[in-house]
């Protein structure tokens, strides 16, 4: 985190942006002493004094006392995210609905999920059900605070408002979804792709957390992709980068939903894995980990099914490989159920198949947030405008009720 700008300087930019700083750190890192900040943000001892008292006069975080191992005298002032802030996380899938309630700090408190019947994609019927599951949750912490909604979604969303552009398995195009959501909750939406969300969850908080060149790739009915180059999440000129389950792997495969054929979710996703090894689709992740138990048991079809999405899952991650050259690949969803427990395939295929100065460099390895890397992201999204600004938490559109 780059050290902030001296007070000298005595303008209210460089104060708002000394109290983000202080509020991001501890959010991140956890209870932070004064002594550290002070080191970190090269203020001195009563600047950060007065920047963490505005902060609790905010009501954003609380002080302690930290007694330091070795040292005499008096403990230092130890400062607390407050847990009453809260964001409600809400991860769209094209089966399933998952949400969470998430404190300053990153803990989650509450979950829910639901899942979708076939063709219970309808947008009207999605904003009734995520309004549900927030409201669901903010019952079960009365008092708190809450700072917004933040939603993955798996698909293209524009950036400016939220637009849901394009989500081909969901049956969306040009959807208002997270305008009509903010307006049935009376609270601030933030909508963002899943993979998107994802990466820089596992850039913040799981396996790329160091790694400034990443890929999240993450599979369930589609794959989707989501990269940060120079520690920048790569966007595109409209915000639809990263469509990578839409590469064609098979020019003599399947027609995809996009229209297109032989794409690579088509290829590799969780639906036909599932159809390669007999079993009906829409399992989700609880149907893969059955064909992977059935494959260790013994079952050939099963164990073929493995070996053939594998060598797929390779197939995509040579392209990423070639036209990335990430530093690590993290893979979540059925690509990392597969990875797994066929690790050695989809490497082969990898090595087989990219560039050779690019292949020995890369890192691949599974979300160390698991499943919940998009929801992570979606609930770092939408405590990212106090985060920047913490002063903007006294507003009327971020209070609760």
């Amino acid at each position: 985190m780059a050290r902030a700008r001296p007070t000298g300087v005595g303008t209210d930019v460089v104060r708002r942006a000394n109290l983000s700083t202080i509020l991001q750190t501890v959010h991140r890192r956890g209870p932070t002493t004064r002594a550290e900040l002070t080191r970190q943000l090269g203020l001195n001892r009563s600047t950060i004094g007065g920047l963490t008292a505005e902060l609790l006069e905010l009501g954003l975080v609380i002080e302690g006392t930290a007694s330091v191992a070795g040292r005499s005298g008096r403990p230092s002032h130890l400062v607390v995210p407050r847990d009453d802030n809260v964001v409600v996380a809400v991860d769209l899938g094209v089966d399933r609905i998952s949400a969470a309630l998430v404190a300053l700090g990153g803990r989650v408190t509450e979950r829910r999920r639901r899942l979708h019947a076939r063709g219970e994609h309808d947008v009207d019927h999605v904003v009734d059900v995520v309004a549900q599951l927030v409201g669901d949750l903010l019952a079960t912490k009365p008092g708190a605070r809450c700072l917004g909604v933040g939603v993955a979604v798996p698909g293209a969303i524009r950036t400016d408002d939220g637009l849901v552009q394009f989500a081909p398995n969901l049956g969306w195009v040009g959807e208002p979804f997270t305008a009509r959501l903010s307006e049935r909750l009376g609270l601030p939406v933030c909508t963002g792709n899943d993979a998107n969300l994802g990466v820089l969850a596992e850039h913040m908080r799981g396996a790329a957390v160091g790694f400034d060149h990443a890929a999240y790739l993450a599979g369930s009915v589609g794959i989707g992709g989501g990269f940060l180059v120079g520690g920048t999440l790569l966007g595109g000129s409209s915000g639809y980068a990263g469509e990578v389950g839409h590469l064609q792997v098979d020019s003599a495969g399947p027609v995809c939903r996009c229209g297109a054929t032989g794409c690579w979710e088509m290829k590799a996703g969780e639906n036909r894995l599932l159809q390669l090894a007999g079993r009906l689709p829409g399992g989700g992740p609880d149907a893969v980990a059955e064909v992977i138990d059935a494959a260790r048991g013994g079952e050939a079809r099963a164990r073929d099914a493995l070996a053939e999405t594998a060598e797929w899952v390779g197939a995509g991650l040579r392209a990423v490989v070639n036209v990335f050259n990430p530093d690590i690949i993290v893979l979540g969803g059925s690509l990392a159920q597969v990875w797994d427990v066929q690790a050695d395939v989809v490497r082969a295929t990898v090595k087989r198949t990219a560039l050779p100065a690019l292949r020995d460099e890369v890192e691949i390895a599974s979300a160390r947030l698991g499943g919940d890397s998009p929801l992570v992201g979606a609930a770092e999204l939408a405590f990212a405008p106090v985060l920047e600004d913490p002063q903007d938490v006294g507003s009327p559109q971020v209070a609760l009720g």
